[in-house]
C-alpha cells in the first residue's frame, strides 16, 4: 500500500475535523501525519499508585523514573537510546535545557508549573538502541487535570500502549473506560498487572481482567509481572527468577512492536486516528440529529393546533368584549340621563312646592341661588357617577379581553357646571296701591249702585249709608280676588321660568354626558381593538414561525445525517486501509 493512499484519506478527516470545529482532533492527526520516520513509541499509562514507574525502571533495568514518595513529573518523560545517561527539559517554546541526570527530580520540582512540554532522557540499553522510545506518562486522574490532559495527548504519537493496573484488585469501570480509549487511538494494547509477588491472589485477577476487556471489545493481552522479582534476578543474574517476574513476555511484546514494518505501523495508525476522529465526529452529529429530531418529534401538527386554538380564543374574547363594551355603554347612557332626569324632577317638584305657598317677588331672592347650586351638585353628582361606571366598565372589558394590559386614560372632562348660567329672575308684575285703588273703585261702583237702587225703592236716595256700606264690601272682595289672581299668575310664571331653566340644564348636560360616554367607548374600543390586532399579528407570526422553524429543523437534520454519512464512509474507508495493512477492522459503532 502506497503512503499516498492513507494520506489522502488523512487528510480528509484533518479537513472534516477542521469543519467541525474539533482543534483536538486537528492536532491530534496533524502528529500522526508528520511523525518522524525510524522511532517506534510506546507510551506507559495507569492510574496512581499502580507500580508504573517501577515497571518502566524494571524493563530498563534502570532508576529512570520517579518512584515511591518521589514528586513525579506533571509532563511526560521520553526515554531513547543514549551511549551516555542524558537528560534535557524541553520548554513549551521548544527551548531545551539539559541537565545532569543525578539532578532531574531536583531541577523538575524547581521548574514552575505549566513551563515544560516533555523531559528526554537517555539511557544506554540494547534494547532502545533499534529507536524505541518509552514514554512515561503522568498519572491518569481527574479528566480536567492537566496532568490527565498530558497523558492522554501522547497517544496522538504512540505506536503502542502498555497499561499498567495492580493485581490488588480487578480492572475498576474507569481503567476499563481508559483501555477503551486507548484502544480507540492505538492498535497496539497490552495491560501489564503489577505487584503479583505480593498478590497471592493475582492469578484470579488477571483471569477477571481478560474477561472484563473481552466483554468491553477491547483487544489487549494481559501480562502479570512483577518489578521487585525483575529487579532482583537482573541482581542476581537468575534466569529463572527474571522467567517467573513476567518480563521476559512483556519485553517480547515490545520487541515486537519496534519490528514492525515502519510503512504498516503508518498505514495503522493513519486507519485508527481517521476512524477514531470519525467516531468521535458521528458521535457528536448523531447527538445533535437526536436533540434536532427531538424537536422535529414534536408535532407540527399540533403547535399549529395549538395556534389555532389560541386564534379562536382570542375571536371568542373580541366577541365577549365588544358586546359587553357595546351593552354597558348603552346602559350607562340610558342610567346616566335617567340619574340626570331623577335629579330634575325632584328638583321641579321642589319648585312647585316652593310656589304654591310663596309668592315669588317675596321668595325669589332666595329661591334663585338654591336652585342653581342645587342644579350644579345635581350635575356634578351625575357626572361623577358616570366616571365611576366607565371605570367600571373598563376594568370590566379588560376581564373578559382576558390578558392584563394598561389600561387607556378615559379623560372624562368635567362637566363644566361652573360655568352653568344663572336663572333669570321672572317678570311678575305687583300689586301696588294705584291697582289697588281702581280695583276698589270698579268693585265699590256696582255695590253702590245695585244696593242704592233697592233702597230707592224704600224711599231712600241713591246714595245712602247702606249703598255706601256695601259698595266699600264690594270694594274690598274685588281687590281680595284681584290680589289672588295676580299672585296665581306670578307663581306660574314663576314656575315656568323655573322649570324651562331646569329643562335647558337637563338638554344641555344629558348631550354632554352622552358625548362623554361615547368618547369613552371610542378610546376602549380602539384600545382593545387594537391589542387584539397585535395579539392576532403575533399568533400569526407565532404560525409561521413553527412552519418555517419545523422546515429549518427539518433541513438541518438532513444535513447532519448526510454527514454522519459522508464520515460513516470516511470511516470505512479507514477501515480498508487497516484491511490491506494486515489488520482487521472494527465496525463503526451504530
Amino acid at each position: 500500500m502506497t503512503a499516498s493512499a492513507w494520506l489522502e484519506v488523512l487528510d480528509e478527516a484533518l479537513d472534516a475535523c477542521r469543519t467541525h470545529g474539533r482543534e483536538d482532533l486537528v492536532q491530534r492527526l496533524r502528529r500522526r501525519r508528520d511523525r518522524p520516520p525510524g522511532h517506534t513509541r510506546i507510551a506507559v499509562l495507569g492510574f496512581p499508585k499502580q507500580g508504573k514507574g517501577y515497571l518502566v525502571n524494571a524493563v530498563l533495568n534502570a532508576p529512570v523514573c520517579a518512584v515511591g514518595d518521589a514528586p513525579t513529573p506533571a509532563v511526560p518523560v521520553e526515554i531513547g537510546f543514549s551511549a551516555q545517561p542524558t537528560a534535557t527539559l524541553v520548554g513549551r517554546a521548544d527551548e531545551r535545557v539539559p541537565v545532569p541526570v543525578e539532578r532531574l527530580t531536583g531541577e523538575l520540582g524547581a521548574r514552575p508549573s505549566g513551563s515544560l512540554r516533555r523531559v528526554e532522557v537517555g539511557v544506554p540499553r540494547e534494547l532502545l538502541s533499534a529507536g524505541l522510545v518509552l514514554v512515561d506518562t503522568p498519572a491518569i486522574g481527574d479528566p480536567r487535570s492537566p496532568r490527565t490532559a498530558a497523558a492522554l495527548d501522547v497517544l496522538a504519537d504512540a505506536d503502542a500502549v502498555v497499561l499498567v493496573s495492580d493485581a490488588t484488585t480487578p480492572l475498576g469501570p474507569a481503567e476499563v473506560a481508559l483501555a477503551h480509549h486507548v484502544r480507540t487511538w492505538v492498535p497496539h494494547v497490552v495491560l501489564a498487572l503489577t505487584k503479583i509477588d505480593v498478590c497471592p491472589s493475582w492469578r484470579a485477577v488477571a483471569e477477571r481482567d481478560r474477561v472484563l476487556l473481552s466483554n468491553a471489545g477491547i483487544d489487549a493481552t494481559v501480562v502479570p509481572v512483577s518489578a521487585t522479582v525483575r529487579l532482583a534476578a537482573a541482581k542476581a543474574g537468575d534466569q529463572e527468577l527474571n522467567a517467573r517476574s513476567g518480563f521476559p513476555q512483556l519485553l517480547s511484546w515490545i520487541a515486537e512492536q519496534a519490528a514492525r514494518p515502519p510503512e504498516h505501523t503508518n498505514a495503522v495508525l493513519a486507519a485508527m486516528s481517521v476512524r477514531a476522529a470519525a467516531t468521535e465526529l458521528v458521535e457528536a452529529l448523531r447527538t445533535r440529529a437526536e436533540v434536532a429530531g427531538q424537536e422535529v418529534g414534536v408535532d407540527q401538527t399540533t403547535l399549529l393546533q395549538r395556534a389555532q386554538r389560541k386564534a379562536d380564543e382570542l375571536r371568542k374574547r373580541n366577541t365577549r368584549w365588544q358586546n359587553l363594551l357595546a351593552d354597558e355603554i348603552a346602559d350607562l347612557q340610558s342610567d346616566a340621563e335617567f340619574d340626570l332626569r331623577e335629579r330634575t324632577r325632584k328638583i321641579v317638584e321642589t319648585i312647585d312646592e316652593t310656589f304654591d305657598r310663596g309668592d315669588p317677588v317675596k321668595v325669589w331672592d332666595e329661591f334663585g341661588p338654591w336652585l342653581d347650586k342645587t342644579l350644579s351638585e345635581a350635575v356634578e353628582t351625575n357626572y361623577a357617577f358616570t366616571a365611576d361606571r366607565a371605570e367600571w366598565i373598563a376594568q370590566a372589558v379588560a376581564v373578559a379581553f382576558g390578558e392584563q394590559y394598561d389600561l387607556p386614560e378615559l379623560r372624562l372632562d368635567s362637566p363644566g357646571a361652573e360655568l352653568m348660567t344663572d336663572v333669570r329672575r321672572p317678570r311678575v308684575e305687583g300689586f301696588k296701591i294705584g291697582h289697588k285703588l281702581f280695583t276698589g273703585l270698579r268693585g265699590s261702583y256696582g255695590g253702590v249702585l245695585m244696593f242704592g237702587l233697592v233702597t230707592s225703592l224704600a224711599g231712600l236716595p241713591l246714595i245712602n249709608p247702606v249703598s255706601l256700606g256695601a259698595g266699600a264690601a264690594f270694594a274690598a272682595k274685588t281687590i281680595s280676588d284681584e290680589s289672588g289672581m295676580r299672585l296665581q299668575r306670578r307663581q306660574a310664571v314663576a314656575k315656568m321660568t323655573a322649570q324651562r331653566h331646569v329643562d335647558d340644564v337637563f338638554l344641555r348636560f344629558s348631550k354632554e354626558c352622552r358625548d362623554a360616554i361615547r368618547g369613552v367607548q371610542r378610546r376602549l374600543r380602539d384600545h382593545f381593538a387594537s391589542l387584539a390586532e397585535d395579539l392576532s399579528d403575533q399568533l400569526a407570526r407565532e404560525r409561521e414561525t413553527i412552519i418555517a422553524g419545523s422546515a429549518e429543523r427539518e433541513r438541518r437534520t438532513v444535513r447532519l445525517r448526510r454527514e454522519i454519512e459522508r464520515l460513516a464512509s470516511l470511516h470505512q474507508r479507514a477501515g480498508e486501509l487497516g484491511v490491506l495493512a494486515g489488520r482487521a477492522p472494527k465496525e463503526l459503532p451504530a
